[in-house]
């Protein structure tokens, strides 16, 4: 079944992808641009060149004031066992991440009323679906950060 992530991007994510369209550009994306506007030739993908500035803007303001805001859109054929996945407890999950702020697994196995080691199951499975991060503080503590903004199941 087809569904639509729209998700915010990790830092390693913006990191692996500015250096990926680096490569396959063999250039910087400071000199992409100025080949880019400098010729006026579309021979490079505009395409490519919204995605990479979008990258790099992100990346610039993370720099700048320690928040990443790079979200994408994506579609994903995802198979059976990954629609399983999708249960009503993780949903709550996700949901309760998206609304409040916690300190911990602990804290958010607290506010949902369940078990810590199921929550951190569920958060597991969650993060592997890429739908959200574990964050180690300072103090050891994990704080989950979701990443999804919206999830839409399409139908065929």
């Amino acid at each position: 079944m087809l569904v639509k992530v729209l998700r915010r991007l990790t830092l390693e994510e913006v990191e692996e992808q500015m250096k990926k369209l680096e490569k396959t550009y063999g250039m910087s994306f400071d000199e992409f641009e100025e080949q880019l506007l400098t010729t006026g030739r579309m021979e490079k993908s505009v395409d490519a060149y919204f995605r990479w500035a979008r990258l790099v803007h992100a990346y610039r303001g993370y720099m700048e004031d320690g928040e990443l805001h790079c979200v994408v859109e994506e579609l994903r054929d995802f198979s059976s066992d990954e629609l399983k996945a999708f249960t009503p407890k993780r949903f709550e999950l996700l949901c309760t991440l998206s609304n409040l702020r916690v300190e911990s697994i602990n804290d958010l196995a607290r506010k949902l009323h369940r078990d810590v080691k199921n929550v951190y199951q569920d958060l597991k499975v969650l993060r592997k679906l890429r739908l959200l991060k574990l964050n180690q503080k300072r103090d050891k503590k994990i704080v989950p950060e979701v990443l999804v903004e919206e999830i839409t199941f399409v139908t065929q």
